[in-house]
């Protein structure tokens, strides 16, 4: 290996160089600047040794109760604000969400895209992360806030705006169907049920494509390119995001273990993007297509010759990927977490099926049409996203300019995260799962409107997602017994009950009993099946 293999060694020292000297002039600002207060920083570093690897949203709620609700933080001259509580969310995030709509960009994730996909150049950003892990995201939501961010909306919202989703009903109550016949023969698998349902219903309006079990090849894609992003760390945690020069890098060069892996999951994104995009397009070509998010826009865009932009298709491609990533992981965490806390809170179970019998019978199953008199089962799925809110953290939003909020001045470019697990703890006895909460304070805020976001960043696809979610857990109140598994001598199989610590909290793999309600069960599927006109 001769010296020129070196060569990269002086471009890099002199990067590192002039970003420390960057953090000794601008990163300690004059006294008269009265930022926010935080955790005091140390030269340089700032304050990354004192941000937790695990739990972030709980130290941020322990800052927020001794700072204040906006909490001031530094990572290697980079300035972070932390939002925790509803007030300074929306104050900042949705009344100036003209200026708090961009989204930072992390170098390592943004180069798991950027590298294949010149044509998007920098502004689409965090894709490794975002495409798995943020659900119910759509593409829009990781690229720069501009004429792109907004294209990338109306496409979306075309399909997933309210008044659209009476259009997905058919298919969300034949899924249900589907996954109560599953329940009752493999009751065990429940966690793997609840994952069918969300591929399929994403699978089919996204693409138009019918999946029997979780391991259809769609499926696969999606959880494969979830699984390597989630390796590569989350943003921000990765050395090269604070010294951006290091991309550069030659993969054998020491610190350069960042590259290989970089590859490694861009193939993975990259397959998820394209196959089912692809087929899509192949089943048109040949007159097999059905109508779907995909195929309508292809559509929609072509010219008078048939033809479609570069511009137009990767945009196609890309805000499609994005749903049928980001889908899954954020509808098995309510749902699952419901399950769980049924089974530690039989008693608000039993109060759910009773206002459900009330008002259905039992001679049918519950539908949407049936919400507004079910007051008691809302208040149970708000206490759900309460108890253990989907994203902690929410998405970070990046201020695109320098802002004043109350006392204190904001540096553009700052990362701004909404602390939603400490917005949601904003209440009496927030450890406890409480859903008669909600009808002794009526002041409380819905969870419904915090766990999607803010701002022009909100979760487009939060109304498909909160059907999905209601009629998943109405269905299985109406139909199941939910309870503790037991041993022979009524003793819990479970040790603990307890919550992942990641981007998207799901409870940790439990055990429990789920048991037909009445022997009519399949009857009662059947039939529904021929009101539906389903063979």
């Amino acid at each position: 290996m001769g010296l020129s293999s070196f060569s990269w060694i002086p471009t890099a020292a002199w990067s590192l160089g002039a970003f420390v000297l960057y953090i000794i002039l601008y990163a300690y600002h004059s006294p008269w600047i009265n930022l926010p207060p935080g955790p005091k920083p140390l030269p340089i570093i700032g304050n990354v040794l004192q941000i937790p690897g695990e739990n972030q949203e709980e130290v941020f709620e322990k800052w927020g109760a001794e700072y204040g609700d906006v909490v001031y933080l530094s990572t290697f001259g980079q300035p972070l604000v932390i939002l925790n509580s509803l007030q300074a969310a929306r104050d900042l995030l949705d009344k100036r969400s003209s200026i708090y709509s961009d989204r930072p960009r992390f170098v390592l994730l943004s180069e798991l895209w950027v590298t294949f996909h010149p044509t998007f150049g920098d502004t689409r950003l965090n894709w490794g992360y975002a495409l798995h892990r943020m659900g119910w995201q759509s593409a829009s939501t990781h690229m720069r806030y501009g004429p792109r961010f907004r294209k990338h909306r109306r496409f979306i919202n075309q399909v997933f705006n309210q008044r659209a989703i009476s259009a997905f009903r058919p298919l969300i109550e034949k899924e249900i169907l589907v996954l109560l016949e599953h329940m009752l023969s493999n009751p065990e698998d429940f966690v793997d049920h609840y994952r069918r349902f969300a591929a399929a219903t994403i699978l089919k309006i996204t693409y138009g494509h019918d999946i029997l079990s979780v391991d259809d090849l769609f499926v696969r894609l999606a959880e494969r390119a979830g699984t390597l992003t989630t390796e590569s760390g989350s943003a921000g945690a990765n050395i090269v995001d604070f010294f951006p020069a290091m991309r550069h890098l030659p993969s054998w060069a020491p610190f350069a273990s960042f590259k290989a892996r970089a590859l490694e999951t861009r193939k993975a994104v990259e397959d998820m993007m394209e196959i089912p995009y692809e087929q899509v397009k192949a089943d048109m070509k040949s007159g097999t297509a059905v109508p779907s998010y995909t195929s309508t826009l292809l559509d929609s865009h072509r010219d008078d010759d048939g033809h479609i932009s570069p511009e137009d298709e990767e945009d196609i491609k890309g805000s499609a990927g994005t749903l049928f990533a980001a889908a899954e992981d954020t509808t098995i965490s309510s749902v699952h977490t419901f399950t769980l806390a049924m089974v530690l809170h039989p008693h608000e179970f039993k109060k759910a099926r009773e206002e459900i019998d009330l008002v259905v019978g039992k001679d049918r199953l519950p539908n949407l049409d049936d919400r507004p008199s079910l007051p008691y089962l809302e208040c149970i799925l708000k206490e759900v996203l309460r108890w253990n809110p989907m994203v902690p953290l929410g998405m970070p939003h990046r201020l695109m300019e320098d802002d004043f909020y109350r006392d204190f001045f904001i540096p553009a470019g700052s990362t701004v995260l909404a602390n939603i697990y400490a917005i949601m703890r904003d209440c009496d006895q927030p450890e406890v799962f409480r859903p008669q909460r909600y009808l002794d304070d009526e002041g409380l805020p819905d969870p419904f409107g915090i766990v999607f976001g803010f701002g022009r960043r909100i979760c487009p696809g939060r109304h498909l997602a909160d059907a999905n979610y209601w009629l998943i857990a109405a269905s299985m109140i109406a139909t199941f017994d939910i309870s503790k598994a037991l041993d022979q001598d009524g003793n819990d199989l479970n040790a603990t009950y307890e919550f992942s610590r990641g981007f998207v909290r799901h409870p940790q793999p439990f055990k429990c009993s789920i048991k037909p309600r009445s022997s009519n069960l399949l009857a009662l599927i059947s039939r529904a099946r021929a009101e539906l006109q389903i063979a």
